[in-house]
Parts: C-alpha cells; structure tokens; sequence
C-alpha cells in the first residue's frame, strides 16, 4: 500500500472528468401552489430534462425559466437551470441559481455537487471542498462524491485525509464506466492488482467503446508484467489513437520484454514522429538497435540523446561508444567511454590503451 507521502502521485481528476450530477427525476410533490400551476411547472421542469439530455441548452434553460415561474418555490428548477448554466461555463448565473437552490431547499445534495464543480472551475478549493462534504453527508454512500474529494485532497496535499478517502472509495460500489475506471485507479495505487484489473473489466464490459479504459488496462498489465495481454489492449487502444506517444513507447517496451527488438524499434519511431525531442525515446531506440546489431542507427539516436540533454549523460556516452566501436571508429568510441566517466573505465581499459 502506498504510504501518505506518496499519494501525490494519483492520477487526478481533472474539471473535464468531474462530471457534474445531472440525472433528474420525475417530481411528484411540489409546494403549495395551485393544481394547474404545479402541474405546468411540473411539465416546463420535465421538458427542460429532456432538453438538455437532447443537447439542446438553451432550450432547457427556457423551459426551466418557465417551470420558475409557474412554482418559485421548485428548488430543484433552480438547480437544473443552474446545472445548465455552469456546463455552459456562465459560473456567476449558476451560482445564483445553485445558491437559490439550497436556500429553498438544503436537501438538493446534487446542488451542492454541482457547486462545488463551479467553484472548482473558479479555483475557489476551499469552498469545493466544503460543498463536497456536505454531499457525502447527504450521499455517503456515492462514490462520486470521494472521488471529487479526493482530487482537491490530492491537490493541495491532505495526504491523511487522501488516503482515508482512498480506502473509503476502494469499498464503494461503482456504477458507470466513469466511477469503474477512477476506482481502477486508487485500487492501482492500493496495491489492489486484482481489483484494479476487475474494475477496468467490467468498464470495458459496461462501454467496450471506452478507450482509455483499454489504455489503463494495458498500461497495469504491462507493469504487472503480463505482456501479451497488455499489448491486447495497447492494440486495441492505438487502433483508436494513433497520435499518442506514451502508448506507441508502452507497447514497444513490451515487445522489448519480450526481445522483439524490432518491433520495440518501431514502435518507438512512430512515437518519435508524434514527440520529436524526447532524450529517453531516442536512447531507448538506440538500445534497441543495438540489440539487432545496426550500429550507424544506434550511433545517431545516442547522439540525438545527448542533443536532446538525456539525463543519465554517462550512459549514454558509454552506447554511444559502443556503438561507435562496433562500427569500427576506435578513436570515437574511446573519446565517448572517456566522456562516460567511471561508466566507461573498464572498456577504456580493455580497449583503449
């Protein structure tokens, strides 16, 4: 289990992944209004569901103006029009709306949500996290409500409270794909392997259109080892997404696992096509070809590298050399291992004297 210090490392929500709660229901008991008047505003609050549902935004606010007007008294209008106003990022309309909402009635708990996803989006994290634990205090139950949580934790570095959050999350029930995925993550980082890979399986299972679900079941395989089965996925993800440079290097270090040098090599080309000035890439692939013994390949990759300031210098000076002497250059190749520092010793020894 990984310790509170090192719960920075989470993969954290981000605003697009917040997802605000917006999944009405049908009202059946409205205030003290008249017959007539509580059945308009009823239909206006129900027209405004199926509307934004439909995509159409400005039309749902229309009807939930007319569901106000009807019934002043109907928070959960006020809610929805403010739910609307803040997918529409007009954050000062949604806050008098979600405001007006509690004030009639603090019961909303998704109006609190939903607030505290305006107030996130406003960089107010104070008021976020107020708002979130007066919703897991109306929902303790809901998954969701740690999960927002957690990322403000994560964010400015509560780690007790972190990692209470990620325990609690990690016995939760999960849903949707969203709430799988995202409970995938923290058990990943509880250790949790089987429960990690049982999450993304029943993600996959619930949207098998879910590509990132593919890519993180992948990215666990292969760092659990399982090699053939992460390049399944890894396959299925780059079919999807062949612009991602982190997948093509994953996938290539998989195949380097298992000693397909070349495929690791290409691999690492077409994540060099997309990323062109990452050291690491270019001195993995030298390394690669080194493997598969073609030296003037390797020789330009580990002088990319080191254009490029690869962090371990002295590495790859001492590839560089190797591969400057298996191509017949003696004085180069003893001009890099000198540069390789004590790296380099035993071959300047061997080689160069």
């Amino acid at each position: 289990m990984e310790t509170k210090a090192q719960i920075l490392y989470l993969v954290t929500l981000t605003l697009q992944q917040y997802i605000m709660k917006f999944v009405f229901s049908l009202l059946i008991v409205i205030g003290s209004y008249t017959a007539m008047a509580q059945q308009d505003a009823l239909s206006f609050y129900n027209s405004g569901i199926d509307k934004f549902e439909e995509g159409n935004m400005l039309g749902a606010i229309k009807d939930f103006d007319s569901a106000i007007v009807r019934n002043p008294k109907l928070a959960e209008a006020y809610w929805g029009r403010g739910s609307v106003f803040a997918q529409l990022e007009q954050h000062n309309k949604a806050l008098k709306d979600l405001n007006q909402c509690i004030l009639i009635d603090p019961g909303v708990g998704d109006a609190f949500y939903n607030r505290a996803y305006v107030f996130m989006a406003l960089g107010e994290q104070q008021k976020a996290l107020n708002d979130l634990n007066m919703y897991i205090l109306l929902n303790p139950n809901d998954i969701n409500g740690y999960l927002s949580r957690l990322d403000i934790e994560v964010k400015n570095s509560m780690h007790q409270e972190a990692f209470a959050d990620m325990e609690k999350i990690a016995t939760l029930e999960a849903k949707g794909p969203t709430e799988l995925i995202q409970r995938a993550r923290v058990k990943y980082l509880m250790k949790d392997t089987v429960g990690s890979i049982g999450d993304l399986d029943a993600c996959i299972s619930k949207l098998p259109t879910f590509m990132d679900a593919y890519f993180l079941r992948g990215k666990y395989h292969y760092e659990f080892g399982a090699y053939n089965q992460a390049l399944q996925d890894l396959n299925i993800y780059l079919m999807a997404n062949d612009e991602d440079h982190e997948a093509f290097v994953m996938r290539g270090e998989c195949y380097a696992r298992q000693s397909e040098y070349s495929l690791a090599a290409d691999d690492y080309t077409k994540a060099i096509a997309v990323k062109t000035d990452d050291p690491t890439y270019y001195f993995d692939r030298g390394f690669f070809y080194i493997q598969l013994e073609e030296y003037k390949k390797a020789q330009v990759d580990f002088k990319k590298a080191i254009l490029y300031m690869h962090p371990d210098t002295k590495l790859t000076y001492f590839n560089l050399g190797i591969a400057e002497y298996r191509l017949g250059n003696k004085e180069d190749a003893c001009k890099y291992w000198k540069n390789a520092g004590d790296v380099g010793l035993d071959y300047l020894l061997k080689y160069c004297q």
